[in-house]
């Protein structure tokens, strides 16, 4: 944990908890009456799945750190959410009924208050993917968020920081691993990205920027 958020916390007063996530770890928030807490990623990359009884699913956003995870709304006991980690994860957690009690702590509300501006905006990309009925394009405005929000620049490609299985792409993208995989065996046969290290590691090459510039992807 960084030395700026250990000072925030214990400046304010506030009981906090840590915790880590490790990579394909999963947490899960379901309904609660009392207690119901407030996470802070301060380092790491998840994604939030909410999940219904009858066990279908929606992907609802990646979120990163800085990024705020408020399950407070959650009112319902047909529905739960799940937390999974893309890379190593790191947690604060606190309730919403020890900081309600701390407000002469300004600052702490203001961090927050940006923490949650932030997160917004994450989840505002993330909508972006499911907006599209054919999954091929879900697939590429995935990758184009990664690349953005996450990826690593090299020489003629962009390197994406953590494994992505096609089994990780289906569940962001609502679809089945075989219709997933039918989408990224075609852009790899167009040289727009490959996978390497055992198949978990993506890149995509500026080829696929610059086409997708010019064309549709069909």
């Amino acid at each position: 944990m960084s030395n700026k958020w250990n000072q925030l916390f214990f400046e304010s007063e506030i009981p906090f908890y840590i915790y880590k996530l490790n990579k394909g770890d999963s947490l899960i928030f379901k309904y609660q009456i009392k207690y119901k807490p407030l996470i802070i990623i301060f380092y790491g990359t998840v994604y939030v799945m909410k999940i219904f009884t009858n066990s279908e699913s929606i992907f609802i956003a990646i979120l990163t750190n800085k990024s705020v995870i408020d399950f407070n709304c959650l009112d319902s006991n047909y529905v739960y959410y799940k937390v999974v980690a893309l890379e190593n994860t790191y947690f604060i957690k606190f309730f919403c009924l020890d900081y309600s009690a701390n407000y002469q702590y300004l600052l702490t509300s203001i961090k927050l208050l940006d923490l949650f501006r932030y997160t917004l905006k994450q989840y505002e990309s993330s909508l972006y993917i499911l907006m599209h009925k054919s999954i091929r394009y879900r697939v590429v405005q995935l990758l184009l968020l990664l690349c953005r929000d996450f990826g690593v620049l090299n020489k003629n490609y962009v390197f994406i920081p953590f494994e992505l299985s096609q089994k990780t792409i289906s569940y962001i993208t609502g679809s089945n691993p075989i219709t997933v995989n039918k989408v990224m065996h075609f852009l790899i046969k167009r040289l727009f990205i490959k996978y390497i290290v055992k198949n978990k590691i993506l890149i995509c090459y500026f080829s696929f920027f610059n086409y997708l510039r010019n064309n549709k992807i069909t």
